[in-house]
């Protein structure tokens, strides 16, 4: 049952709306609790133990941390100690949630990695793959298990008495495949609240859920044949072939994650949830950190609070930023410590998307991508400055677009290749046989049709214009708001037969597949 499918959006999601509607206040989120479970336990049956696990984990964690923080202390060594104590049990709480994670995704990447290391030194030893049965949204939930039992540590958020109530924060089922990746204290008012569904939030909440599946169906899944067809052929295509595949797959990566998100966050809307933006407009972005400020925002900004911060002010970072400056001088250690933080969030970015060599490629490829940026950054400032270059004229915005684009196409089709390997390759081949001779007679065999070539087109004109438009801070819901009735309901009754009718359906096409729930 994925957020795309008729069974979601037009059985499910319907019955949810109207038990939740007829149920009274204060047993609502109830209700979204067992739909939560039901969710769960469709798309991955018993592996909902695993989810299960992990909020007693996390409930007894913050239960014992809070016990611990009420306790009075005596004298300062006393206090000292409490603050050592919940810090232990905070450890072992994230330890626990994140073992299980490991345990199921990550077990036979680093025992292949082990083997090849020791292989090195002479010692023979072999991993055999064990499989393991992967809940959905572990990745998800499993990060907000996180945030939530640091935040109580840190006494940004109070600790949730009820076992039941956290477990939805951990199982609510619009969120619990693709995220985003909501903070406890982002969603818990709003999400206990058992508020009726009002008609604000109905029609707000569908409006996002068409204008997602717009941008998932109608453009992501029709370009999906094509980029399948030449990804999985390795590099045998010519390199304009692989230049087109490239774009291709970032394109539809772009719209399949952002559709899908509008899909989660209107389901969440229509109940009165305002679940966090995951996205910003990033191709509007003026290099590639700030292109990471509006892509996966939740999980860039996850990153940032759990792990940049912590590592940049941890008292062993001091120590050793100070040694780093008695022997390379000042300069050296002022980039230091942030350089640190920021490749352990690359590293950990890569390691996320899942055990695959290709990810921790691209993880390290923005890692080195942002450092030199920061590197330059001041230099080129002062050399702009001194050369009088207007940063917002219409030739630097441009030139900042396409070398953005650039960037980005090459680190999605690194991302999307089997292997580091195989990917080289397919960018060698772009800058070495590069034949448009070729691109123009390879066509006919990438499955699309001149009808598919359509939709695309055109559908990325409307996502072009709507993007503008937000990056002008101007809301179309409230300039369509504003028409006469008629017209209002002829634009949206368009929208919905749009979907409908040009949405990617029939052999072929997958309707269960979404990109970034394999994360």
């Amino acid at each position: 049952m994925s957020y795309n499918s008729i069974m979601f959006f037009a059985i499910f999601l319907p019955i949810i709306i109207i038990l939740y509607q007829l149920c009274k206040e204060k047993y609502r989120w109830i209700v979204l609790l067992v739909a939560g479970y039901t969710f769960f336990i469709y798309a991955s049956g018993v592996l909902l133990l695993y989810n299960l696990l992990s909020v007693v984990i996390t409930y007894a964690t913050a239960w014992i941390i809070d016990k611990i923080s009420l306790v009075k202390a005596g004298d300062k060594q006393e206090k000292k100690r409490n603050t050592i104590r919940r810090k232990q049990y905070l450890a072992v709480g994230i330890v626990l949630n994140f073992l299980i994670l490991l345990v199921l995704k990550y077990t036979n990447f680093f025992g292949q990695g082990i083997s090849g290391m020791l292989g090195h030194f002479g010692i023979s030893w072999e991993h055999k793959n064990i499989s393991f049965l992967v809940p959905i949204g572990i990745s998800y939930y499993t990060m907000q298990a996180v945030s939530y039992m640091i935040d109580v540590y840190r006494g940004t958020v109070k600790r949730e008495k009820n076992i039941f109530k956290l477990s939805l924060y951990l199982s609510f089922f619009p969120t619990i495949m693709e995220g985003p990746i909501a903070r406890y204290s982002d969603i818990s008012d709003t999400m206990f609240a058992g508020n009726q569904v009002s008609y604000e939030n109905l029609t707000a909440g569908y409006r996002r859920i068409l204008w997602g599946l717009f941008q998932k169906m109608v453009i992501a899944d029709h370009m999906a044949i094509g980029v399948q067809k030449i990804f999985d052929s390795g590099n045998v295509y010519d390199g304009s072939v692989i230049l087109y595949g490239a774009i291709l797959c970032t394109l539809q990566l772009y719209m399949d994650f952002a559709g899908t998100i509008d899909v989660v966050i209107g389901s969440a809307r229509i109940f009165g949830i305002k679940l966090p933006e995951n996205f910003r407009q990033p191709f509007f972005a003026k290099n590639a950190g700030d292109f990471w400020h509006r892509w996966h925002i939740t999980l860039g900004t996850w990153f940032k609070d759990y792990i940049f911060y912590p590592i940049s002010f941890a008292k062993p970072m001091a120590k050793l930023s100070k040694k780093v400056k008695n022997v390379f001088g000042m300069g050296v250690s002022r980039m230091f410590t942030p350089t640190v933080a920021l490749f352990c969030v690359w590293i950990s970015n890569g390691l996320w998307h899942g055990p695959k060599g290709t990810y921790i490629f691209y993880g390290m490829y923005y890692f080195v991508l942002i450092f030199i940026e920061n590197l330059l950054e001041k230099p080129i400032a002062k050399k702009t400055e001194q050369l009088k270059i207007n940063m917002d004229s219409f030739a630097v915005r441009a030139f900042r677009f396409v070398k953005l684009f650039i960037i980005v196409v090459i680190g999605e089709m690194m991302f999307r290749v089997e292997t580091v390997a195989v990917g080289f390759d397919m960018l060698k081949r772009i800058f070495t046989d590069f034949h448009i001779s070729a691109f123009v007679g390879t066509l006919s065999d990438l499955v699309l049709e001149p009808y598919d070539y359509a939709i695309i087109f055109f559908g990325m004109i409307v996502v072009a214009i709507v993007s503008i438009l937000r990056e002008k801070k101007i809301s179309i819901s409230v300039k369509i708001g504003g028409l006469p009735k008629p017209v209002r309901w002829v634009i949206w009754y368009a929208a919905i037969f749009t979907v409908i009718i040009f949405g990617a359906y029939g052999p072929g096409f997958d309707t269960i597949a979404m990109m970034y729930a394999a994360f």
